[in-house]
């Protein structure tokens, strides 16, 4: 018999003994299953053309990137807020907000992704763990200056913000 008729046996036999990875979709929905808030995940990582061809590290990466513009849209809206207030209490309040949220923004968020792109798994865990407490913090000072309520929108954005962190830190772990 020739020896080339066994070729396409031999390929199907081989294709069908080889790993399956999981990609795009698949991946995503794989991956955020692990996570607490699944249906933010798969909105946030879809959102970004990147993540049909990623792999894990790279939809953490994403993650990490949708992370850093939230913590700078955040910061932007509190800014925005402490120069509209007139209210003393609330301002107080504000400053500690801008203050945590500068530090996600401009340190937290910047040296995960560095420490991600590094393999620097532990340093990037550390960093996103401090930038999870910035809504935390801010939400907490309102309850400690008396007659200071937080804005409705600052609320809303400190909710958020908490969900898309603690989801990055999840995912981090999961790396490793």
């Amino acid at each position: 018999m020739n020896s080339l008729a066994w070729l396409p046996l031999f390929l199907l036999v081989n294709f069908l003994h080889q790993p399956t990875t999981l990609v795009g979709a698949d991946l995503i929905q794989e991956t955020c299953q692990k996570t607490r808030y699944p249906a933010l995940c798969v909105k946030t990582l879809k959102s970004n053309p990147r993540s049909s061809t990623a792999d894990v590290k790279g939809l953490v990466h994403i993650m990490l990137e949708a992370n850093l513009a939230n913590s700078k849209l955040t910061l932007a809206t509190v800014s925005k807020l402490l120069k509209a207030s007139g209210d003393k209490a609330l301002k107080k309040c504000l400053d500690v907000c801008a203050e945590v949220y500068d530090n996600a923004a401009n340190d937290d968020f910047p040296t995960a992704i560095q420490s991600l792109e590094k393999n620097d798994l532990g340093t990037a865990k550390i960093h996103v763990s401090d930038a999870f407490d910035a809504p935390g913090n801010c939400r907490d000072t309102f309850s400690e200056v008396p007659g200071a309520q937080a804005p409705p929108d600052l609320t809303k954005l400190n909710d958020h913000f908490e969900q898309l962190s603690i989801t990055a830190l999840i995912m981090l772990n999961n790396l490793g």
